[in-house]
């Protein structure tokens, strides 16, 4: 029964689902670089991991932060610019107080009063320790004359550019600079030139990826931070040794996002300049490093995951099965992402590889959705005119269950051919003889369907039946055997209703064997044909023939007999069919309806004396003959015993 059939080979699955993992790991790093969306998401997920996750650490004790507040310019005659005498009288205090470090994160872009100005420009250079000051260049927004101011005023003195990266889509700091050149040479970012004054050389690198620190608790800063109005009255110990960052924190002023920001109501979600700049100070000087996946460490986790979404989509559970395993990997996957993190490991990205995973499963169970149609169809058009519909529709269902690459299996076979039909189509018009042969067969297939048969070929008028496949059949020779009993009554009966419109059918010969065979699809990658081979198949097929010289209608062999129960047999003859050694034990099945036991009881006797080669078996022959004349089988050993054979065996030289 060779049929188109739409499932793909295995290399071809092998093909897909590398593309399927490729494309889908290539769309989902495409995605977490240029959709905005997707960007602003993972970088959520990063956030709540430094917010969260964060390891406690005892406040620093390299760092102060001073902060010049608006407590502190109420003292003063006016706001802005920054008065400069204020300024000198800090720096002054705090080397008082013993700081080890100074860094001020103020702008000096334009004069002020000048006595003011020429005292901050004179107490600068007369300081006896390391003080690095904060400045920006045109690249940064001033404008010429304010760069050149800057540039003078801060003549001989270390700088520092103290530049905010925000991130563009959600203006969080995320990052700080540690080097730029500028104006042909190179300039280090503000903390980093803080950290290269005393001594701690920063890393060789344009960009710092903050690891902001978190305080031992939630009510504990990071960073002690006094007010500049009270620094003169701190106790020398609390400020001795120390960095001191000098940098405004206004109400009014505008504060920086930072990773923080993830937890509502989290204290340090927003920090003026001079406080970021700590966080940073703090990481370069005690060499921490915040960790990520490099581009193509990224896109082998995309590949991963997209190979995990596909092992998803493709497991053989159900479709509620799979949803459910997909929901709860992602959370696992996510769980792990985190707990990496604390144990020390980088902040891998969360979102790229769950898109990737949900992108190759959704186009691995699109595929496969796809590929189960296809076979489901390819099964209905290979079967569904061979096969009982619930069995198609078993199989369209669990289409896994069809064995197409070739299994050893047990089966049961059952030929049938009608005696003489070739003379038959010479006498008959060829009209009639298609109506003929489409009716005998519409009836005869569907007995077959009935008792559970697969119809491998129709060959002319002959059926090539099989039994235990493609679904298993524990009872497969049982069937078949019931099968050949109903297809004999009802060929009687269809050949005496043709006989009556005057076409003389003949006999439907039926033959019945079990044996070992091979079954699968044997047409190859482009032509369907499930079928099976071995020799049990050639030895139904002469079973079916040798009917003929037997005078019987249906055979069956010993090994076919012998699985059946609540049938009764009718031992024929041990048949060495041609090209074998080995004889065939063959049977005739009769039907319960016509079971004469008295009958049997003497045919059982006389043919036990014929197996053993008894003198007696001739005469026992000749009285069953005379009491059963119409017996072909009684007739047929008879005329044996009668030419000098002495016992059961015959030898069947033609097919």
């Amino acid at each position: 029964m060779p049929a188109r059939f739409g499932s793909i080979t295995s290399v071809n699955r092998a093909a897909i689902a590398s593309l399927v993992v490729l494309l889908s790991a290539a769309l989902a790093f495409l995605a977490s670089h240029y959709m905005t969306p997707v960007r602003v998401v993972e970088n959520r997920m990063l956030d709540a991991r430094l917010a969260l996750l964060a390891i406690p650490r005892p406040q620093s004790a390299n760092i102060v932060v001073i902060t010049i507040t608006d407590e502190t310019l109420v003292r003063l005659p006016y706001r802005s610019p920054l008065d400069r005498a204020l300024l000198s009288d800090l720096l002054e205090t705090l080397q008082e107080k013993g700081v080890a470090a100074i860094g001020l994160d103020v702008l000096f872009d334009r004069p002020t009063e000048r006595q003011k100005d020429a005292r901050l420009y004179d107490t600068l250079r007369e300081l006896r320790i390391p003080i690095v000051a904060a400045a920006l260049s045109e690249r940064d927004g001033l404008t010429p004359g304010q760069a050149a101011y800057s540039r003078a005023f801060l003549e001989g003195i270390e700088r520092g550019l103290a530049v905010v990266y925000r991130d563009g889509l959600d203006d969080t700091v995320r990052e700080q600079l540690l080097l730029r050149r500028e104006d042909g040479e190179e300039m280090l970012g503000f903390a980093a030139a803080i950290s290269h004054t005393v001594g701690v050389q920063p890393p060789r690198q344009t960009r710092l990826l903050i690891d902001y620190r978190a305080g031992p608790d939630m009510s504990v800063p990071a960073f002690a931070v006094y007010p500049a109005h009270t620094v003169a009255a701190q106790p020398a110990e609390q400020l001795a040794g120390r960095i001191a960052l000098i940098g405004s924190d206004f109400r009014l002023s505008e504060r920086h996002r930072t990773p923080f920001a993830a937890v509502p109501g989290h204290a340090q979600r927003y920090m003026p300049g001079v406080l970021i700049e700590a966080h940073a100070l703090s990481q370069i000087l005690e060499g921490r490093t915040l960790r990520t996946t490099s581009a193509g460490t990224t896109y082998l986790l995309l590949l991963i995951a997209a190979s995990l979404g596909l092992l998803v989509a493709t497991l053989r559970i159900g479709h509620t099965g799979k949803v459910v395993l997909a929901l709860g990997v992602i959370p696992i996957a996510w769980i792990a992402a985190f707990a990496l993190y604390v144990y020390g490991g980088p902040l891998m990205p969360l979102i790229a590889p769950t898109i990737a995973f949900l992108l190759a499963a959704i186009a691995s169970f699109t595929w496969q959705w796809r590929d189960e149609n296809l076979r489901r169809q390819g099964i209905h058009r290979a079967f569904g005119r061979f096969l009982a519909p619930t069995v198609v529709d078993q199989l369209m269902q669990e289409p896994e269950r069809l064995e197409f690459s070739g299994e050893s299996r047990e089966l049961t076979f059952l030929f049938t051919d009608i005696q003489d039909f070739t003379a038959l189509t010479e006498q008959i018009a060829p009209d009639a003889l298609v109506k003929l042969v489409n009716a005998y067969l519409d009836e005869a297939c569907g007995i077959v369907v009935e008792h559970g048969g697969t119809i491998d070929k129709i060959v002319g008028d002959a059926l090539h039946v099989m039994f235990n496949a493609p679904l298993q059949q524990p009872d497969h020779a049982q069937r078949a055997v019931d099968c050949a009993l109903a297809l004999d009554k009802w060929a009687q009966d269809f050949s005496a209703r043709q006989a009556q419109q005057g076409l003389p059918l003949g006999v439907t010969r039926i033959g019945v064997n079990t044996g070992m065979t091979v079954v699968g699809n044997f047409g190859g990658a482009r032509r369907f044909d499930y079928t099976a081979h071995g020799d049990a198949i050639n030895t139904a097929a002469r079973l079916e023939s040798v009917n003929q010289r037997l005078g019987t209608r249906v055979c069956v062999s010993k090994t076919t007999a012998s699985r059946c129960t609540g049938i009764t047999f009718q031992p024929i003859a041990n048949l060495v069919l041609k090209g074998k050694t080995e004889g065939v034990v063959a049977y005739l099945p009769i039907a319960a309806d016509a079971v004469d036991q008295a009958f049997l009881e003497a045919y059982s006797t006389a043919y036990a004396l014929l197996e053993n080669a008894s003198p007696q078996a001739g005469p026992a022959f000749e009285e069953l003959q005379a009491r059963y004349p119409d017996d072909p089988i009684i007739a047929m050993h008879a005329r044996r015993l009668a030419a000098g054979q002495t016992d059961a065996i015959i030898m069947v030289r033609r097919k």
